[in-house]
């Protein structure tokens, strides 16, 4: 049974902002995620944003009202500024982005996707992150979301663009029912141009693999910081869509 845009819409929103309780959400492959990696297409989609969509999708970006971040790190400005407004709860676009990454693998081949731009802007932004921060990352998420605990050894992805943060005591002021702690390979320290640099976020992307390798709970260790807490190692990656827009397109001119 699909779930509802209602569903989806709380589901991210509360993974995403921490804030929110429900019951009994699955931790899984999210099989149905926008999860292009853009390997090897590259600079094919940055040409397709620029000639195409980053224009037709700007109703993100407002550079009149917000101090982005110079661009530095072999980022550019868009990619700053991609960040910048991702990370802006003020503008509240990670929640509907989100909800379309998890959900929106059978739009992403029709043009009927709404954020290719912000998608690949923020891909690349942390895949070139990626190649100055040496290693893998140690963070931690808190939500107030109660999820399957059945899922011990399972491999699972977040399936959108996943923030979380190196303090576990920001991590904890977020939510404290569902926890992870997440040794991350493809996520990229964002701090240096988020809307909140002390957040110490780390932004992981969808297409990222994680093997559960604990499920912890108060009922056996009093002192854990959550009631559940996840670990997750990571294991690699899975993009089901790498590079189909941008084949489409080739195929089409065939």
């Amino acid at each position: 049974m699909k779930m509802t845009i209602e569903a989806l819409l709380f589901i991210v929103a509360a993974l995403q902002d921490h804030r929110v309780t429900a019951v009994g959400y699955p931790l899984d492959m999210a099989l149905n995620s926008v999860d292009d990696q853009y390997k090897g297409c590259t600079e094919k989609m940055a040409d397709l944003v620029k000639t195409k969509y980053l224009e037709k999708e700007m109703s993100w970006v407002n550079i009149e009202n917000y101090n982005y971040r110079t661009a530095e790190d072999n980022l550019t400005q868009n990619h700053s500024v991609a960040i910048y407004m991702y990370t802006n709860s003020d503008v509240k676009v990670h929640r509907t982005f989100n909800m379309d990454v998890l959900s929106g693998k059978e739009k992403y081949n029709t043009d009927a996707f709404s954020w290719y731009s912000l998608h690949f802007l923020l891909t690349e932004a942390i895949q070139i992150l990626r190649e100055t921060q040496n290693g893998c990352f140690s963070t931690y998420r808190g939500t107030n979301l109660h999820f399957d605990r059945n899922v011990l050894n399972k491999e699972v992805r977040f399936g959108f663009f996943a923030s979380s943060t190196l303090d576990r005591n920001k991590a904890e002021s977020f939510g404290n029912v569902s926890c992870f702690e997440i040794y991350t390979c493809e996520g990229a320290d964002v701090a240096k141009y988020s809307k909140f640099p002390l957040e110490e976020e780390v932004l992981i992307p969808p297409y990222e693999t994680f093997r559960v390798s604990a499920v912890k709970t108060r009922t056996f260790e009093d002192d854990l910081w959550c009631e559940t807490v996840y670990m997750l190692e990571s294991t690699g990656k899975r993009s089901a869509l790498n590079c189909a827009l941008v084949n489409r397109r080739d195929d089409e001119l065939l």
